[in-house]
């Protein structure tokens, strides 16, 4: 039991530095990122039986990874960014969003028979569709939703999400300059996007904050010893004090946390792997696929139709779907498959604030389902 202990752990901890220094150097396929990879590896592990896996040990390491590393990435959240780059962007970016919550409020009732705790997917999809994977393991955590519900939702953004990336960067662009007017050209300034190495040096300061953001929220959580929301109140002081901390100048000390939040999340994603057994998801595995086709496809086209309404261009249409669906990483691919960098730095500005609001939204609009389906 002690060696299945340790190889877990290692796995957990290591094969995340493994992942990026895979991605960065391009060896990985074009559709694996490496939080694919670490949810992959999990899985693999997990099904061949290749060692036992103790959940309940597993939980806590999913549990902590997660509290440590949502405050290093919202640090970099830079929400006056926003504003400043690119308003139609950002306007752009919120019909996307408002397109998420009102399909998923809809798919979520119509699953509310279907699915047991359909509200809880419901709420992880909208984080899904404003800020990204982040979101949904924030707020799968804050929901207490089963962990496999969150692997099999990430499994289905792997098989939806990653096909419609794919037309993003093939033919799509190609039938959306048929709907949306050409991109204007004008020059703006191109931001270095490369991955940036943080030395440990700037690590371990970044590593202290985020651990003093995380004690104030679970403080808080614990003054609050008879609710039935404890962890959804720990995440949502966690967002509030996170993004209160980013709008300091001490984060112009700490510099750029991203990297290091990165990993932590990498090493929920192992975590969470190792905890998915497919024969405890064959029983729902099919419905929440159709679950998350159906707001994928809903909040897609809606987003499309509001867009066509407002006479959006077409290349903020697609980054701005990029930045609310994939993250980043994907807006500096998307951006360089347009041959647009004049909205790059807009398209990561707003993907990053999408990590700020997307545990709100998607919190908010799980309770919303619950109430209204009762």
């Amino acid at each position: 039991m002690v060696i299945s202990t340790l190889l877990s752990v290692g796995l957990c901890l290591l094969f995340p530095l493994a992942a990026r220094a895979g991605e960065r150097e391009g060896k990985f396929p074009s559709w694996l990122s490496a939080i694919i990879a670490c949810y992959l590896v999990g899985i693999l592990v997990s099904n061949a039986h290749l060692w036992s896996v103790d959940n309940e040990l597993l939980e806590k390491v999913a549990g902590a990874s997660m509290l440590i590393g949502l405050p290093l990435l919202l640090f970099a959240v830079r929400i006056g960014d926003s504003l400043r780059y690119a308003r139609t962007m950002l306007f752009s970016f919120l019909l996307c969003c408002v397109s998420g919550l009102i399909c998923t409020l809809l798919v979520g009732l119509y699953m509310t028979d279907r699915i047991e705790d359909a509200w809880k997917i419901s709420g992880m999809l909208v984080g899904l569709y404003t800020g990204g994977t982040p979101n949904v393991q924030a707020i799968g955590v804050a929901l207490e939703a089963p962990a496999s519900y969150l692997v099999l939702i990430q499994a289905a953004d792997v098989l939806l999400g990653g096909a419609y990336l794919l037309g993003l960067i093939t033919f799509l662009p190609s039938i959306y300059a048929r709907i949306f007017r050409a991109t204007p050209g004008e020059e703006e300034e191109v931001v270095q996007t490369e991955t940036i190495t943080v030395p440990l040096r700037r690590q371990v300061p970044q590593l202290i904050a985020s651990l003093v953001v995380v004690a104030l929220a679970v403080g808080t959580g614990l003054l609050f010893p008879e609710s039935d929301h404890g962890l959804t109140i720990i995440i949502l002081t966690l967002t509030t004090l996170s993004l209160i901390v980013a709008s300091l100048p001490i984060v112009d000390r700490l510099g750029n946390t991203y990297p290091l939040g990165e990993y932590f999340i990498l090493v929920f994603s192992v975590a969470l792997g190792l905890m998915a057994d497919f024969r405890d998801l064959a029983s729902n595995g099919m419905d929440l696929l159709w679950f998350s086709f159906l707001a994928l496809f809903a909040t897609t086209t809606l987003h499309l139709l509001l867009s066509r309404l407002f006479n959006l261009d077409r290349d903020t249409v697609i980054l701005s779907s990029v930045a609310a669906f994939y993250g980043p990483v994907f807006v500096v691919q998307v951006a360089a498959s347009l041959k647009n960098q004049r909205l790059l730095a807009a398209g990561i500005a707003v993907s990053l604030f999408g990590f700020g609001i997307g545990n709100y939204l998607g919190i908010s609009l799980a309770n919303l389902v619950a109430w209204w389906s009762q």
